[in-house]
């Protein structure tokens, strides 16, 4: 994420942004391996400045849908996106952002409720092979649900170099219970799921990413996107339930893009 927003971080350094983030060399998913765009068609990089700082989700041709933390202190003229690549810095798509609208109820702070936003696009994507939009869930994922995230993020805590190559890895959502357990210093909001984080997980620049689900009808949909965490590979991730998010999602993309293709 452009900043999975670890809890030490956070607490010593206020309002980081997709700014403050200084490449390193061994970020990415904690426990995963190397996975295809062609298998995660709908992962997008965001780029502050051409410089990968978190994951996004297409949700259309026009619109991508992230965490609104990475959003913090970061102009929208400088925002793009590359999408349709296993790499972050070259291959695919690369579109500008148009406008970018973050939760209403968002508040940048410690632990990030409605912690998600919309990007509308200046221009549509082309859709294809390794360039998809994904259905978003209507139900909040049952536990032990396993479940799929990727991103270019750390691969361990500290680290900070940006891994070039997209990463995959499994991880199952745990229940309200073992999530408040893990977190008792931390309110977990009715927006958020919680998903094993005990040497698989996500971590600083996963944040947006997608948390897939495959159906057993054999369907995928976005069921999560990656928040937060306290540490990286120790404690369960955190992610927005993207079902409690459904009509929000649906109703500011509609207004927005509208909105775009009017002005334009």
């Amino acid at each position: 994420m452009c900043l999975r927003l670890l809890l030490s971080i956070l607490v010593s350094i206020a309002g980081l942004a997709c700014a403050a983030r200084i490449p390193g060399p061994e970020e990415r998913i904690v426990g995963g391996s190397y996975i295809p765009i062609e298998y995660v068609p709908w992962q997008v990089s965001v780029q502050n400045n051409s410089l990968h700082c978190c994951g996004g989700v297409i949700y259309s041709d026009r619109a991508i849908l992230t965490a609104a933390h990475c959003l913090s202190n970061v102009t929208v003229t400088d925002l793009s996106v590359r999408a349709g690549s296993s790499y972050w810095s070259k291959g695919g798509q690369v579109l500008k952002v148009l406008k970018t609208i973050a939760h209403p109820k968002y508040v940048p702070k410690l632990y990030n409720p409605y912690d998600i936003a919309v990007l509308i696009l200046e221009a549509p994507l082309r859709l294809g092979g390794t360039v998809k939009k994904i259905p978003l869930a209507e139900q909040t994922p049952v536990a032990g649900t396993i479940v799929l995230t990727s991103g270019w993020g750390y691969t361990r805590e500290n680290s900070s170099f940006l891994w070039p190559i997209l990463q995959g890895v499994h991880v199952a959502i745990l229940n309200r219970t073992d999530c408040l357990k893990a977190y008792k210093h931390v309110n977990i909001t009715i927006d958020m799921i919680c998903a094993d984080g005990q040497r698989w997980d996500t971590c600083q620049g996963d944040s947006g990413g997608p948390l897939i689900e495959t159906t057993k009808g054999g369907h995928r949909q976005l069921i999560g996107m990656v928040s937060w965490g306290d540490g990286c590979g120790t404690n369960p991730g955190v992610y927005e339930d993207i079902a409690f998010f459904h009509n929000w999602i649906k109703y500011t993309v509609k207004k927005n893009i509208y909105k775009s293709i009017v002005k334009i």
